[in-house]
């Protein structure tokens, strides 16, 4: 327990088993005053062995609900590598209502190319993922849109694969029969939505 002297406030640490059960008088070290101190109730000395008793008993479930929400925490941002990985995983996300979206940030467009011939117009291309893990491949959206901003087509498109290992590509390709002039602007976009269901 601590005790602090009256006259010139000095705190000392004593062991509660020093006191008297009934008190005694005490002389401070350092200025020599002389006081009394009762010592502490049975009571009081049994609550704090029960409430150390508690904290104790606390401390394993304490760990282990903070290991629950590291974990849980782990799993809900790295979701989307680990359905990569364990595509099993994707229907149990689904099931606690976590949607699993291709990350666009790690994912570009490579090496797109658009040729036409008469109606006949062919685009190709790749999706390259930019990360250190395996990503989901996401859809793609093609658009025609002619000199005047006029839209000519639009259409979805699947790549050829639904995963793509770090720093790999996978390939895309659509020839659709389209009204076309050689100035008519070609796009494909990644696709943000999750759309991951119907990949499967």
């Amino acid at each position: 327990m601590l005790l602090t002297c009256p006259q010139c406030k000095t705190v000392f640490r004593i062991d509660n088993t020093a006191l008297a059960p009934e008190g005694q008088q005490v002389r401070c070290s350092v200025c020599a005053h002389i006081w009394g101190v009762s010592a502490p109730s049975a009571s009081f000395q049994a609550e704090r062995s029960d409430l150390n008793d508690i904290l104790r008993k606390l401390r394993l479930p304490a760990a282990i609900l903070l290991l629950v929400m590291f974990i849980s925490g782990a799993l809900f941002s790295f979701r989307g590598p680990l359905t990569a990985h364990f595509p099993s995983l994707i229907s149990s996300f689904n099931g606690m209502g976590l949607a699993i979206e291709p990350d666009l940030q790690v994912l570009e467009i490579r090496n797109l190319q658009a040729s036409y011939q008469g109606k006949l117009l062919r685009v190709r291309g790749q999706i390259y993922n930019a990360d250190s893990f395996t990503a989901h491949a996401a859809p793609l959206q093609l658009r025609v849109i002619a000199e005047d901003k006029t839209l000519l087509a639009s259409e979805r498109l699947t790549p050829d694969h639904k995963f793509i290992p770090a720093g790999g590509v996978t390939e895309f390709f659509v020839q659709k029969e389209i009204n076309m002039d050689t100035n008519a602007e070609v796009r494909v976009d990644l696709l943000p939505e999750s759309l991951l269901l119907e990949l499967f």
